[in-house]
């Protein structure tokens, strides 16, 4: 399939300096009935700038482009890498494309139906073109019922050691017309039962306008009651957490206060149960935003 995604890489649009600048990713969001591609999803970059293509097989077998990414659409380079998120669990994946530079990968979410290619990702203007918000986006199952929801922060930041970030990160839940802001959240951070404590070490920092106390929800497993951890101690800053030592296999949400929490904090995670269990860790502060 990779000869047939770089053949039909956008020269009209993309001016890659050698050929090691024609970078391309892709997906494959259809199959026949045998399962040979149907509808492939693919990004190029030329090191600089991207584009987005939708390749459709033909009654012939051969492939054609049926969707440019329309030029208001900003997609940056350098490089590019996509994967699949059935966001509202429809059964119709999602395509989530990365264009990853050197400090972030800007995230852009998409999806194609008979009606053409759909733009979910919130964005904002520059100089009449629209910029993604979503940098380094990642997927969580925050609910157990329902959507999953999309995390990401909107700026690059590079904080000095005790210096309190500039911006939280963003919750996005799927709405009628793309991803729409739910939240703001100062961390959400992933544990597994096979990574030893030492390892599942997490570190986040309050932010400008954080005041305290943090709540920390903490989501045991997977939707339907799998993947759940038998036991859980949570160290804030070395100091065990009161309350995380009664999450258990019948426990899915649990809500966790921190009155005093520091400006950069270390969240260490010590978990029992079966090799995939797992534990999400939401980190809020009080300042309505």
């Amino acid at each position: 399939l990779q000869p047939v995604v770089d053949r039909f890489y956008p020269t009209d649009r993309l001016m890659p300096a050698g050929p090691v600048d024609r970078q391309s990713c892709h997906a494959v969001v259809s199959s026949t009935a045998s399962g040979e591609p149907l509808v492939v999803v693919a990004a190029y970059t030329d090191r600089t700038a991207g584009a987005i293509r939708v390749l459709r097989r033909g009654p012939d077998g051969a492939f054609a482009v049926a969707a440019d990414s329309p030029p208001a659409w900003l997609l940056p380079g350098p490089r590019c890498s996509m994967q699949l998120e059935d966001l509202e669990a429809d059964g119709r994946p999602e395509v989530f494309v990365y264009f990853e530079g050197r400090r972030s990968a800007t995230g852009w979410v998409v999806r194609w139906d008979d009606a053409g290619l759909t733009n979910l990702t919130p964005t904002r203007s520059r100089d009449g073109r629209d910029v993604s918000l979503l940098l380094d986006p990642v997927v969580y199952d925050l609910a157990h019922e329902g959507p999953l929801r999309v995390i990401a922060a909107r700026e690059t930041q590079n904080t000095a050691p005790g210096v309190r970030a500039s911006s939280p990160a963003y919750v996005y839940r799927p709405g009628p017309s793309g991803l729409v802001e739910e939240q703001a959240i100062l961390a959400v951070m992933g544990f597994r039962a096979d990574v030893a404590a030492a390892s599942n070490l997490r570190v986040f920092r309050l932010v400008t306008d954080s005041s305290p106390p943090l709540t920390l929800r903490v989501i045991n497993g997977a939707r339907g009651g799998t993947r759940r951890v038998e036991s859980l101690r949570l160290e804030l800053n070395y100091r065990p957490l009161e309350g995380a030592g009664a999450v258990n296999a019948a426990t899915e949400f649990t809500t966790l206060t921190v009155p005093d929490p520091q400006i950069e904090n270390r969240l260490t995670a010590a978990l029992t149960g079966a090799p995939d269990a797992i534990v999400i860790v939401l980190v809020e502060d009080a300042t309505p935003r």
